[in-house]
């Protein structure tokens, strides 16, 4: 095997010493290399936090930018209670729709903005209501 041997100036008065390059010693940057590669890294950590956090908000979709509204709160609530409880129906905004029905019983009624049923609206299984 070869070995590649450099000449390097010394530290004292111009002498000149040898440097074998096949050694187990680790290579030294100049601090110029040094400040190089750190803002390489830095900037490299930069894009991959943006890219994490730009995903992140696409991940949590509309939850991420507003609070729950109150159908939601009232939907997420059913969901977590009961089985068989009714569960309110909210649009993509997250109010409630006219028409809300009983998964388990089938009936139908028509609500106000707020959620509260309109008296005389409710509808048994398999009958139209228009809201």
């Amino acid at each position: 095997m070869r070995q590649l041997v450099t000449p390097v100036t010394g530290p004292l008065k111009g002498e000149v010493e040898e440097v074998d390059h096949n050694s187990q010693t680790t290579e030294r940057d100049t601090p110029s290399e040094s400040f190089g590669r750190l803002q390489k890294e830095t900037f490299t950590m930069a894009i991959l936090t943006i890219i994490l956090l730009v995903s992140t908000a696409f991940a949590l979709g509309d939850a991420g930018i507003r609070p729950m509204t109150p159908c939601e709160r009232a939907r997420y609530a059913a969901t977590h209670g009961p089985i068989g409880a009714y569960i309110p129906t909210c649009d993509a905004a997250g109010r409630y729709t006219p028409k809300q029905c009983s998964g388990s019983t089938g009936y139908c009624w028509c609500v106000t903005t707020t959620g509260q049923k309109i008296q005389g609206t409710e509808t048994p299984p398999g009958t139209a209501i228009n809201c």
